[in-house]
């Protein structure tokens, strides 16, 4: 693919380079990474999307097996892993919902990854801590 980019260029100029030939070159190697990226994550989304509409019992139950192993645990006293299976709950689940309404374009975007960075963890994590305090389950 980056050859044919090379070509493309080579064609577009003339036979010497010149000085526009290295910023053509480089903002062809950026817009090729980018939509090698974004090829990348449509072919992961719907990756997922088939394996969940032919499992999407099985996931289920595996999710639901580990919250209750989990629940199990915070009630003895061990609440750390209910914590962080509520966490990648909340946090994926989510995601999930955000790659179903904009698709999987929306995980390229550079501000999709600073709000997920700056409102997405914190709102999950305080979310989170909010829930086993009110439950009871973590310790103080």
């Amino acid at each position: 693919m980056g050859s044919c980019i090379l070509i493309s260029i080579m064609n577009s100029t003339s036979t010497t380079p010149g000085p526009n030939f290295i910023k053509k070159l480089i903002d062809s190697f950026i817009n090729a990474i980018d939509e090698g990226t974004r090829q990348a994550y449509q072919m992961l989304w719907n990756a997922l999307m088939s394996f969940l509409a032919d499992h999407w019992v099985s996931v289920l139950m595996v999710l639901a097996v580990i919250l209750i192993i989990a629940t199990i645990k915070a009630v003895l006293g061990r609440w750390g892993m209910l914590g962080s299976v509520l966490y990648n709950y909340l946090y994926f689940g989510i995601l999930f919902v955000i790659g179903l309404i904009w698709g999987s374009d929306i995980f390229v975007s550079n501000w999709f990854t600073v709000a997920g960075t700056v409102i997405l963890y914190p709102i999950c994590y305080l979310t989170v801590g909010v829930i086993l305090d009110k439950t009871g389950l973590r310790e103080h």
